[in-house]
């Protein structure tokens, strides 16, 4: 996991180097009421809280969930994009790109490299604090990479590139994941006929 995460980190540096960042940059982006500025800055985070979360000493308190129980934790109808939580989403996207592009690229990087170095000595079952959670470091990894991996795509339809694959073990990873988070949400039966047997599928099949 921490591989793939750092493999597709690496990927994402490529993205915020691009000059169409910067072109577009206070654009509209393909999320409604999110900026391409803020959801940068939203993607950059998914890097930026890994090397805050660990920096933390072993969280010693709450039982330790997987990733799906995480996300599934927060599941329910969408918000309204007015409301508080979708609204300090994008606000704190926006603080993390104040300084613009080229400065969020640095940043990350630097966030990046410092990592590169921290993370691989770490076990995979250290508890790390998520937000109102406990993870094992494997999982907080893989909440992280679902992120990295959905946003990735997010920013470059956002900036009018083609998407940039990430690894095989990073599309395995979040492939699973939201397949698991999809079953549990909507019910076995769905997902398999979604997947495999479109004269039967009915309802659009989504993760979130």
């Amino acid at each position: 996991m921490i591989s793939a995460f750092l493999d597709t980190a690496e990927v994402v540096s490529g993205l915020l180097h691009s000059p169409a960042l910067t072109e577009r940059w206070e654009r509209p982006s393909a999320l409604a009421e999110f900026r391409v500025s803020g959801l940068a800055g939203h993607l950059a985070r998914a890097v930026f809280n890994v090397e805050r979360w660990v920096a933390e000493p072993p969280q010693a308190d709450g039982t330790p969930i997987d990733a799906v129980a995480y996300f599934l934790a927060g599941a329910g109808p969408a918000p309204d994009l007015g409301d508080t939580v979708p609204r300090r989403i994008r606000e704190v996207g926006e603080q993390e790109a104040v300084g613009g592009p080229a400065v969020l690229a640095e940043e990350f990087d630097a966030a990046r490299a410092r990592l590169t170095a921290l993370l691989p000595p770490l076990p995979l079952d250290r508890p790390v604090g998520v937000f109102a959670h406990v993870l094992p470091l494997d999982q907080c990894l893989l909440t992280r990479l679902v992120e990295l991996v959905v946003h990735l795509d997010d920013l470059a339809v956002s900036m009018k590139v083609p998407t940039p694959p990430v690894s095989t073990e990073a599309t395995d990873a979040v492939t699973a994941c939201l397949t698991r988070i999809a079953v549990a949400r909507h019910g076995f039966l769905p997902v398999i006929r979604t997947l495999s047997r479109r004269e039967r599928a009915t309802d659009p099949i989504a993760a979130f």
